[in-house]
C-alpha cells in the first residue's frame, strides 16, 4: 500500500499533525507495540492483560482517526454544521457523514463498527464475547476477518482472539481509510 505524502498533498498544521500521529500509531501497533519491530518483523503482544492492552491500542487508533476526520471536516463541511459534527463520538458514523457530504459511499462503515465492538469486548470483557452485533443478536462480527475466509462471527462466550497478523492487517486497513479520507480532502480542495 502506498503512503500518503503530506508535502505532496499540501497538508499543513493540525491536519498534517493528525495524519502523522495516526500513521505512527498504525506502524507501532501493527509491529506489536514496538518501533524496533520495523526492522525485525512484527512481534506478538503477550502478558496477563493482553486483551486490555490491545483493546486500548485500538481505542487510540480510533481516537486518532476521529481527530483526523474532524480536521478534514473543517474543510469539507459548511461552518454552521461543524460544531454538531465534532460532537459526534462514533468514528464510523462521522466518516460516513463526511463522505455523504461529498456524495460518496462509505464501504468500510460496517467494519469500523465491528472494530469498535471488538475493541469494547477486549477492554471490558477480557476478550470474551458477551453481546452480539445488535440488540437480541447472539453473534458478534470481529473487526478482523478469518484469513481468506471472510467475516469472523463469534457466539456468546467465545474468545475473541487477535494475532499479530490480524493487528498488522487491521493497521493496514486504517492506513487505507486514511488514504481514502485524505483523498476526499484533496478532491474537495480541487473544487474550491
Amino acid at each position: 500500500m502506498k503512503a500518503f505524502d503530506n508535502r505532496r498533498h499540501g497538508l499543513s498544521g493540525p491536519l498534517r499533525a493528525a495524519h502523522r500521529t495516526l500513521a505512527r500509531a498504525t506502524v507501532f501497533l501493527g509491529n506489536g507495540l514496538s518501533m524496533d519491530a520495523i526492522r525485525q518483523g512484527p512481534r506478538p503482544i503477550v502478558g496477563p492483560h493482553r486483551a486490555k492492552v490491545i483493546g486500548n491500542s485500538l481505542r487510540e487508533l480510533d481516537g486518532f482517526l476521529n481527530l483526523l476526520i474532524d480536521e478534514v471536516a473543517r474543510s469539507v463541511l459548511p461552518f454552521d454544521e461543524q460544531a454538531a459534527f465534532r460532537r459526534q463520538r462514533n468514528t464510523a458514523n462521522k466518516l460516513r457523514t463526511i463522505r455523504a457530504a461529498m456524495a460518496m459511499p462509505s464501504p468500510d462503515h460496517a467494519r469500523l463498527r465491528a472494530i469498535g465492538r471488538s475493541r469494547d469486548c477486549l477492554v471490558y470483557c477480557g476478550g470474551i464475547v458477551r453481546r452480539g452485533d445488535g440488540r437480541g443478536e447472539t453473534k458478534m462480527t470481529a473487526g478482523w476477518p478469518w484469513a481468506g475466509r471472510g467475516d469472523r462471527r463469534l457466539g456468546m462466550g467465545d474468545r475473541l482472539d487477535i494475532g499479530r497478523e490480524n493487528l498488522a492487517e487491521l493497521c493496514a486497513f486504517y492506513d487505507a481509510v486514511v488514504i481514502d479520507l485524505l483523498g476526499i480532502f484533496d478532491l474537495h480542495r480541487s473544487f474550491d
